[in-house]
């Protein structure tokens, strides 16, 4: 890479620095946070560390995110280093500084990467907005699992910028660690806490759903045994087989039964009750009535 595209200033291609992706150990010099967000189709969260001698910059980087049907940790295949380190702009010098430009370029722009780490954080506060509005029918464990995996990759650009702080002496890059520190702790607080309240809504979720199947059931006992009640008393004997003019006396009544039951059913639902479910319960009352005359008309006399 021509360390001169870093620094924003490509009026001499030739400067021939080299840019290499490491996979294991053995960087030589002072080591700088390396912290991005890719663009692109799939976005990725890249945490690691970056060394120069003013000639080359290593990047190592122990571990990636990737953005795939939710936020999941996998290898990286280290293309697109160069992009990476083209911003912020700095002017590289030549001589004895440039090494430490070139680092302290390197952690500017991984403490530029916090606020987009902090924006995946808006995403998940959105996510959850919309779970709690019923706006959206993402499942709460893949919700739960995004959050933390975010919460482990911002722990971790953390763990790299206080691994720096105890080594650096460049005031720059120190300088740069220091509120990246700052600034991703407060990041882990907020994810563990909306982890923590993603947590408890689960557990409010589960006992509605349990309160929830409850009244199903409730709907479910009242639709056979109030028909089972009302023919009881009429004495079914006098009303089978059904004609036009019976069939309306013995099951107006059933209907009217099993739809208050169904009214005070939905009115006491957990939860907001949408047009969709006076449908169905329309509906299931309807098949059922149906399904007492089809019954009605062929029963033996």
């Amino acid at each position: 890479m021509d360390l001169r595209a870093l620094a924003g200033d490509p009026a001499d291609p030739d400067l021939g620095a080299q840019v290499t992706v490491s996979v294991g150990e053995g960087l030589s010099g002072d080591a700088v946070p390396f912290v991005r967000v890719t663009k692109g189709e799939v976005r990725r969260i890249l945490v690691g560390q970056a060394r120069t001698d003013g000639a080359r910059i290593d990047v190592l980087v122990r571990a990636a995110w990737r953005e795939n049907g939710g936020w999941h940790r996998e290898p990286w295949p280290g293309d697109g280093v160069a992009e990476l380190l083209r911003h912020p702009a700095h002017l590289i010098p030549d001589g004895d500084d440039r090494p430490g430009v070139i680092s302290k370029a390197i952690a500017e722009g991984s403490r530029n990467t916090v606020a987009e780490l902090r924006g995946l954080r808006y995403e998940m506060e959105r996510q959850v907005a919309d779970l709690l509005a019923q706006r959206r029918n993402t499942a709460l464990r893949m919700v739960m699992a995004q959050l933390v995996e975010l919460s482990i990759a911002v722990s971790r650009a953390r763990d790299q910028a206080r691994d720096t702080l105890r080594e650096v002496r460049n005031p720059g890059v120190r300088r740069h660690c220091e509120a990246m520190d700052v600034e991703l702790g407060d990041e882990v607080t907020r994810l563990q806490s909306l982890l923590s309240s993603v947590s408890t809504f689960a557990v409010a979720q589960e006992g509605e759903s349990q309160q929830r199947f409850n009244m199903l059931a409730a709907a479910a006992a009242a639709g056979l045994g109030l028909p089972a009640l009302i023919l009881s008393l009429y004495g079914a004997d006098d009303y089978l087989p059904f004609t036009w003019d019976k069939a309306w006396r013995a099951l107006v009544p059933i209907a009217i039964a099993l739809s208050v039951a169904g009214g005070v059913i939905l009115h006491r639902m957990p939860g907001r009750t949408t047009a969709k479910q006076y449908l169905a319960a329309l509906g299931l009352i309807s098949g059922l009535i149906s399904m007492l005359l089809v019954a009605g008309f062929l029963a033996p006399r």
